[in-house]
Formats: C-alpha cells, sequence, structure tokens
C-alpha cells in the first residue's frame, strides 16, 4: 500500500507539473509534428523504382504512329547525389556563409535590408515547393473522389475514362482481359455508395469531364530563344498548387509573416528538397552528416554566428513555434536526417524487391548481395507497382481480394524507415530536454545526427545485412537492367543496342537534342499547354 501510495504521489506530482507547463508541452508536440511531418509525406513521394525491380513494360505504340506525338514518357526524375566530398564542402560553404552573413548583419546594424532581400529570394522558390505540396495533396485527394478502382465486397470495378464506362475484370500482366463486363447501373465515375446515384444524362458527362479534367496529363511547353527550353507534363491539380504557391507567397510579403505561413513554406522547401536530393550510400550520408554535426557544435557553443544569424532574420528558412516562450527549429534540422530518413525508406523498398527475385536454379542471397549457385543464374526480377500516390484506390479497394488491391505496391517492411524515426525521435526528446536543463540555445544536429546514425547502423548490425547496407547505391550501378535484354515484342526480339550505357545515353541525348534543335528552329518564344494526341486507357 505504501508503495502504491508513493507511485500515486510521483504521478500527481508530475501531473501537476505538467499542467502548470501546458504551455511548453502543446509547443514541444507542435515541434514534433511540424519536423515529423515534412519528414514522413516527403520520404513517401521520394520513393521511385528500385534497382532490384523491372521497369513496368511501356505501352507499345504504333509502327506508324508520328514520332513527334505529343506524348511524353513518364521518366525517373532527376536526383541529386551527394559524393564523399561534400562532407568536406558541406561545412565549409555553410560556414562562410553563415559568416558573411553575422558580418552584413553587424555591418547594417538594422538588418531589415538584408531580411527583404532573402524575403524576395527565398519566397520565389517557395512558390515551386508550397506548388508541389499543395499539388501533390490534391492529386491525393483527386483519388478519394475519382479512383482508378475500387471495390464493394469481393467485386472489383474498374474505371474507363475512354468508354466512359465502369467495369468488372480488368487487364492482367501481360494485358491479357479477363472476363471483362459493363457495369449498366453505374453510369458515373463515382465510387461505392456514390456510384448508385443516377444523374442526369447530361451531369454524368459533367462528372467523367470534371474526371478527366482532373487527372489527365497535359503537354506544356516553354521555350525563349537561347535562354529557356523545356517540355513536360503537369495536371491541373499541379497549377492550381502553383497558384495556391504563389497565392501563399504573396500573404506572407505583404500581410505579415505569420507563423503559420513561414511553417507552410519551410514544409515546401523540405518536401521538395527530400524529393531531389538522396545521399547516394548510406557511408556518404554518414559522413556529410557528421562533418555538419561537428560544425553545427562549433557554431552554436564557440561562436556567436548561429544564435545571431538565426535571430536576426525574419526569413522562411525555419520553422515557427508560437507561445508564452515561443521556439524555432531550422530547416537545416530537418532536412539533412531527412535525406537519410528517406534513404533508409527506399533501402526497405530496395530490399523488398530484392527478396522477391527469382531464378531458375537455386541461388543464396549473401549479405553483400551477391548470389551463390551452382551456375550462373538468370535472375528475374519482380514487376514494380507504383508505391505512391494511390491513396485514394487504397482506400476504396481495402475489402478487394489480394490481387486486386491497390495497395500491393505499396505494402512492404519498413523496418529502417521506422527505426531512423525512432532515433530521429530520441534525438529531438534529447534536445529539448537538454535545453531545458541548460536554458541555452542547443544545436538539434548533435542529438539528431547520433539518435539517426546508430539507429541504423545498429538496425544493420542487429539484421546482419551491414554489407548490404555499405553496397546499397542510388548512381544507377547497381541497376544493370538485365530484365530488359532479349525481350521480345509483338513476337519478335529487340533489337540489342551495342555500346557501354555511357556511350549508348551520350548518343541519345545528342539525337534529342538534335530533334529538340529542328523542332525549335522558327521559334523565338512559346508557352503553350496542350493535350496529348494519343489516349491512354486506365486498364494498363
Amino acid at each position: 500500500m505504501e508503495g502504491d501510495s508513493t507511485v500515486l504521489q510521483f504521478l500527481g506530482k508530475w501531473s501537476q507539473k505538467i499542467y502548470e507547463e501546458r504551455d511548453l508541452v502543446q509547443m514541444y508536440l507542435h515541434i514534433f509534428a511540424a519536423a515529423l511531418f515534412p519528414i514522413y509525406i516527403g520520404s513517401h513521394a521520394s520513393l521511385r523504382r528500385p534497382p532490384s525491380a523491372q521497369s513496368p513494360k511501356k505501352a507499345i505504340r504504333s509502327r506508324n504512329q508520328d514520332e513527334d506525338d505529343d506524348d511524353i514518357h513518364v521518366e525517373e526524375a532527376t536526383v541529386e547525389g551527394l559524393t564523399p566530398s561534400d562532407a568536406i564542402m558541406f561545412p565549409v560553404l555553410a560556414g562562410c556563409t553563415l559568416g558573411g552573413l553575422y558580418l552584413i548583419i553587424k555591418w547594417l546594424e538594422d538588418p531589415a535590408l538584408l531580411n527583404k532581400i532573402l524575403g524576395y529570394y527565398f519566397s520565389a522558390l517557395g512558390i515551386f515547393g508550397v506548388g508541389k505540396l499543395v499539388g501533390d495533396g490534391l492529386n491525393v485527394l483527386t483519388t478519394f473522389i475519382f479512383p482508378d478502382l475500387w471495390s464493394y465486397g469481393n467485386q472489383t470495378y474498374h474505371v474507363d475514362p475512354l468508354l466512359s464506362q465502369q467495369l468488372t475484370g480488368g487487364v492482367k500482366p501481360g494485358r491479357v482481359q479477363v472476363h471483362r463486363k459493363f457495369v449498366a447501373d453505374k453510369m458515373t465515375p463515382l465510387p461505392g455508395y456514390l456510384s448508385t446515384i443516377k444523374f442526369s444524362e447530361k451531369n454524368t458527362q459533367r462528372l467523367w469531364a470534371l474526371r478527366a479534367l482532373l487527372k489527365n496529363h497535359w503537354i506544356f511547353r516553354g521555350y525563349v530563344h537561347g535562354i529557356l527550353s523545356m517540355k513536360g507534363k503537369v495536371q491541373l491539380n499541379d497549377v492550381i498548387g502553383l497558384m495556391i504557391g504563389f497565392f501563399a507567397v504573396v500573404l506572407y510579403n505583404t500581410l505579415g509573416k505569420t507563423w503559420w505561413l513561414t511553417n507552410l513554406l519551410g514544409f515546401g522547401f523540405c518536401y521538395g528538397t527530400l524529393q531531389l536530393m538522396s545521399p547516394t550510400t548510406f557511408w556518404t550520408g554518414s559522413l556529410v552528416l557528421a562533418g555538419l554535426f561537428i560544425y553545427d557544435i562549433t557554431m552554436v557553443f564557440y561562436t556567436p554566428l548561429m544564435v545571431t544569424v538565426a535571430t536576426s532574420l525574419d526569413v522562411p528558412i525555419k520553422l515557427v513555434f508560437p507561445g508564452k516562450k515561443g521556439g524555432m527549429l531550422g530547416l537545416g534540422d530537418v532536412v539533412l536526417p531527412g535525406i537519410m530518413i528517406a534513404l533508409a525508406l527506399r533501402f526497405d523498398l530496395y530490399l523488398h524487391y530484392l527478396r522477391k527475385r527469382t531464378s531458375p536454379t537455386p541461388i543464396v542471397l549473401n549479405p553483400d548481395s551477391s548470389l551463390t549457385s551452382a551456375t550462373p543464374p538468370k535472375i528475374t526480377k519482380a514487376l514494380y507497382k507504383s508505391a505512391t500516390g494511390n491513396w485514394g484506390e487504397r482506400f476504396w479497394t481495402m475489402s478487394a481480394t489480394p490481387e486486386d488491391k491497390a495497395s500491393v505496391g505499396s505494402r512492404f517492411p519498413r523496418v529502417y524507415f521506422n527505426a531512423a524515426l525512432v532515433g530521429y525521435v530520441a534525438g529531438m526528446v534529447a534536445t529539448l530536454v537538454v535545453l531545458n536543463i541548460f536554458n541555452h540555445a542547443q544545436p538539434a544536429l548533435l542529438y539528431l545526427v547520433p539518435g539517426v546514425l546508430i539507429a541504423l547502423w545498429s538496425t544493420a548490425a542487429a539484421r546482419g545485412e551491414l554489407n548490404l547496407m555499405w553496397n546499397y547505391t542510388e548512381d544507377g550501378s547497381l541497376d544493370d537492367g538485365a530484365e530488359e535484354k532479349g525481350e521480345k515484342k509483338g513476337g519478335r526480339e529487340e533489337k540489342k543496342e551495342v555500346g557501354t550505357p555511357e556511350v549508348l545515353k551520350t548518343e541519345k541525348d545528342a539525337k534529342e537534342k538534335a530533334k529538340r534543335k529542328s523542332d525549335e528552329a522558327h521559334h523565338v518564344l512559346l508557352f503553350s499547354l496542350s493535350s496529348p494526341k494519343s489516349a491512354k486507357t486506365a486498364l494498363e
């Protein structure tokens, strides 16, 4: 009884303390949510086909189709990979930039002019960051309203935009139609209960037109002679997102730099950076974080540079948290550990498809990703299924059979990702605890870097996958493209190209450049938005 009384007294004491400091606790919870939100969504948005998976087969084009067709094949996004030399250059460049800003602030005495210049600069970048974040969010929302497939019980319905019909059955791998039937009582593109609502013929056509407007890709061309040349696919939601990003930046610069607008721009920066930057390898990322770890300690504890610049500049390069004491978190404390956490998630996806590879001869997968067998085996990679952007389809197919679930591609073990998140949270907790004890600004990377790196490498050691993690790289060397060699199309063996990948890529780039130069020979200024010539069915 006495022991219970002590426990109750302890709980009562801490409950009272938490109540008295409820504003501080609320701010800390806000910090955790604001830091984890862009890391989580940015990491998942960065998922792409790993080298251990086979590329989805491209649609076969008709031989008499015009080569100048406006269709653009969706290519994997170009990612900026870090190198070991960046472990040295990052701290040096960051130190020079920080020192330069510190001297300018001291020279100006009033940093208002510097704030205005940097504010406009980062605001211009923020338009694209917020635009990408909002555009992707709207695309996800669209999948809930107009999914490509949905299920009721064990029956799965496919929405065909070309026929403006809902169908049962579908197209299996190999483009073999299996019991495809039209559903007479479901004339709209809406899912679930909404599909049973009867609309007039005119309103039904409007729903199909709205679906096409939101989901179809459009071809955007931009050309300014000698300055700009670009061509790519966009969706209406991307344009709306860009407009919202522009509107948010205008509000930020005219109606006051409120904390929520500052954080919105910060989320956009983090979201975009996690998709465009990669450590390339785990050991390169560890070196870069170690270098910035030393830089952060030096600038916070041994110089006044970091604190002075952070408190003097009012630009969207930090997350701001309102409250009696207030708080802030630099975007570097989110992005730098975040790129390692995103790499861990892509590594999880790589391992998932690596374990799904098949071979006609018995093979043994060694920890270093090498293969052991009596004869050199022919490896067959599993076909890659998109792991991003299909939240609506995943929701509407929860009751479907396993092979019809839209979540098949997005379901894989996230061992290293979860471990890295736990390490990040532990590092953030340590930062806030030390901050309260010493009542002095803390370099968050001092605690976040060890938390994330220890979590990742210790997990690999515990699972016996240290060599596999060490050898993993995103520089393209693991993707040999063997599954595409000797591939047959239309009953004929595809012609193989001779030459090294570098030579073939150079020749391909040269041909594309020559074709683009010919197309733009008579253009001086051109901006256009058009629909693709060849339509594509959703049942692919």
